[in-house]
């Protein structure tokens, strides 16, 4: 048995390299298994020699996206068949741990990646204000320090930095989740100009907007990574409804005995920085969105959402930034929705409090 190709290591789901093997014998019983469980065993049998396992991101995709990363184990019997006698010849083990991914990342191993990055599309610095939550993930349970850098209301002006420990508030012993809205950070006579989050070699900078725009919709989806992120949308939020109506004469009277309503909005990114554009566009792959309305201060998860259509072209030229638009609808077929918490607003999260 000659192993040309047989993954190991830690990879990305889309980067698993195939099961290649020559053998001169009958068969190989291929076999992987996470922990306890089986999920592929298999005999197979040489062509011209050869064996050849493809396309294993589709055995661990389920798998990967539930827990984000998986151990494995992969085992090779080689096996002569004599009548109804088997005999192993030879077997070869590999393990691997696969992370969940739907994006092919080149010029990077995979190690490396997760030694050195966050699980986010987003690799420089992101901008932000008072009042917003900021979450990030990272393979790993290390702990996290945050750098603040502040402006004092004084005169002088002069500037300050700070040192935190970021808050984790999920994971598990493979992955951890932090806390690092900027409210964590504020402080009194001082104005918060930007963060640095550290993890290890990881490290993200957060900017912030001392305009604090107004966002609608403010929206919860899941990433490249499996992950859940939020992005605030500070352009334009309109409503749009359509109803369908299927009439008949009923008792000599027109009567619409369905009414279908598709509650479609419109929103808008609000221009973004070049890094962010390509963030943001993530939004656009998820197959899972939700709303986040935010009552007397506090985060509430809403309704999930489907996108319909988007438009996110970019392009090189120096004197425009970037600013994507896109609708979408429930995801559920009862469009006409009334949320008490939401104090009768108008639209989903949208304008300001001169619309109540």
């Amino acid at each position: 048995m000659t192993i040309n190709s047989l993954p190991s290591g830690k990879v990305f789901l889309e980067n698993i390299p195939d099961i290649i093997i020559l053998t001169a014998k009958t068969r190989l019983a291929v076999t992987i298994a996470l922990a306890d469980k089986t999920i592929y065993e298999e005999f197979l049998y040489p062509a011209d020699g050869e064996v050849v396992v493809s396309d294993l991101a589709d055995i661990f995709r389920p798998y990967a996206r539930q827990q984000l990363a998986v151990s494995a184990t992969i085992t090779i019997r080689e096996q002569t068949v004599e009548g109804e006698t088997e005999t192993d010849v030879a077997t070869k083990q590999a393990s691997l741990q696969v992370l969940y991914t739907s994006v092919d990342i080149v010029g990077v191993d995979c190690e490396s990646f997760l030694d050195n990055h966050f699980l986010t599309l987003l690799q420089e610095c992101k901008r932000t204000a008072i009042g917003r939550l900021e979450y990030l993930h990272y393979l790993g349970t290390g702990t996290a320090t945050v750098t603040a850098y502040y402006r004092q209301h004084a005169a002088d002006g002069s500037e300050e930095t700070r040192t935190f420990t970021a808050t984790a508030v999920a994971g598990n012993d493979i992955y951890t989740t932090i806390d690092v809205s900027p409210s964590r950070f504020t402080a009194d006579a001082l104005d918060l100009l930007y963060y640095e989050v550290e993890a290890g070699k990881r490290l993200m900078r957060f900017i912030i907007d001392p305009s604090q725009p107004d966002c609608a919709p403010c929206l919860l989806f899941t990433n490249s990574f499996g992950c859940q992120e939020l992005i605030y949308c500070e352009g334009k939020h309109e409503v749009n409804p359509e109803y369908t109506r299927d009439a008949a004469y009923i008792g000599g009277l027109k009567t619409n005995y369905r009414i279908t309503e598709q509650r479609n909005f419109n929103a808008d990114t609000g221009y973004l920085s070049r890094d962010m554009a390509n963030w943001a566009e993530d939004l656009f792959r998820s197959d899972e969105v939700y709303i986040v309305n935010f009552v007397d201060g506090n985060p509430v998860v809403g309704k999930r959402i489907t996108i319909n259509s988007s438009t996110s072209k970019n392009d090189n030229l120096h004197d425009t930034l970037p600013r994507f638009t896109f609708s979408y609808v429930y995801a559920q077929r009862q469009h006409n929705v009334l949320d008490l918490q939401r104090g009768g607003r108008i639209f989903d999260n949208t304008f300001d409090n001169t619309f109540n």
